[in-house]
């Protein structure tokens, strides 16, 4: 038995995150599934901003609200605290950069991966339409590549982010990236080849292999192939 219950769904970065964090860590957690488009009522008393995933540890609690803790970062923090995984990083100035470009993934790179390129490609066709490929291939050419830019400079020529180490910034990224590669594929190689070698690392690591399988298990109904959008 497990103390832990992840409540999400796997086409989610913000999942994929956490399970990879969980997955460093080797801790054990049951997942249960939630309809991100009708959430239950009880779902909502505890993720008020109606987002997945949520963590509940049963340790804490095992019905009340005390137990769970929403967002993605709040849980990767709680895990990494709780396990003494190590993921923030050793000096002041390693946790502050591995904070930063956690938040930075999550926010800035998130948007317009997930609203303005796997939404308008996704969404559509799971309502019987036809995706919206000129606000996809808008995002992919004119507003991802100066994202990519900055993360190839982060990266400067590294395997990891920050500190020579593995870290939840490599994983917070890596998480919107194998998102990206989900339905259009990886960025130019030759432009950006630090971002691309990280991405196809991060995507064999533990938790996201598990991920990616469930991912494309669900996506292969409406994402056969990846879609060209260069």
């Amino acid at each position: 038995m497990t103390d832990l219950i992840v409540y999400c769904t796997p086409v989610s970065p913000f999942v994929r995150k956490v399970e990879a964090v969980l997955a460093y860590q080797g801790a054990d957690y049951d997942f249960e599934n939630i309809n991100i488009m009708d959430m239950p009522d009880w779902f909502l008393d505890i993720s008020p901003a109606r987002r997945v995933p949520v963590l509940r540890d049963k340790s804490i609690s095992e019905k009340s609200a005390a137990g769970t803790i929403a967002d993605s970062s709040a849980i990767c923090a709680y895990l990494d605290r709780k396990f003494e995984a190590g993921l923030y990083g050793d000096s002041a100035i390693d946790t502050g950069r591995i904070a930063w470009l956690e938040e930075y993934a999550d926010t800035e790179l998130a948007q317009p991966v997930g609203m303005q390129l796997f939404r308008p490609i996704l969404f559509p066709r799971m309502a019987g339409t036809e995706s919206d490929i000129e606000t996809a291939k808008k995002t992919w050419n004119e507003i991802l590549p100066k994202h990519f830019d900055y993360l190839e400079g982060a990266l400067d020529g590294k395997d990891f982010f920050v500190g020579d180490r593995f870290s939840i910034a490599d994983i917070a990224v890596g998480a919107q990236m194998t998102q990206l590669d989900l339905a259009a594929g990886t960025p130019n190689a030759e432009k950006w080849p630090a971002l691309v070698r990280h991405t196809k690392a991060m995507k064999l690591r533990p938790g996201f292999v598990e991920n990616l399988v469930n991912c494309k298990k669900i996506l292969d109904r409406f994402i056969p192939e990846k879609i060209d959008l260069r």
